[in-house]
């Protein structure tokens, strides 16, 4: 199985037109979503007890991932890859104007292992097709 991608051009908003930046960049094209229920059923073949299996451990892990990130600490798959929080606040010029509880969290990062990156560049593309 490839990755499908199409040319899309370059939208240059930060030049004047005549200094404008013209091109292609390829953008992969999702072949869809898989949701943990469709994993659950392609890994489990069929078998209930497996199925039932990782469905209480994937509970378990999110579980365990979720209250470790909120204590701070960053989680490694060793293998797979790292998740960290990010926080975010209102931009303030002097560090004592803000209280702990204005701060939230922006959102959760992914960094993938070497181990995942290098199985990922020997991944094929090709081109979507015309339909």
């Amino acid at each position: 199985m490839a990755i499908t991608y199409r040319f899309e051009p370059v939208h240059d908003n930060m030049n004047p037109e005549e200094k404008k930046t013209k091109g292609y960049y390829p953008k992969v094209v999702s072949s869809g979503t898989i949701d943990k229920e469709a994993m659950f059923n392609a890994i489990s073949h069929g078998s209930s007890s497996l199925r039932a299996e990782l469905a209480r451990s994937w509970m378990l892990m999110e579980d365990f991932i979720v209250n470790k990130l909120q204590d701070g600490y960053i989680i490694n798959l060793d293998g797979f890859g790292s998740f960290s929080v990010s926080a975010q606040s209102r931009l303030i010029q002097r560090m004592n104007e803000i209280r702990a509880e204005s701060i939230r969290v922006k959102g959760l990062n992914f960094r993938a292992s070497e181990v995942v990156n290098k199985k990922l560049k020997r991944a094929t593309f090709e081109r979507e097709s015309k339909k």
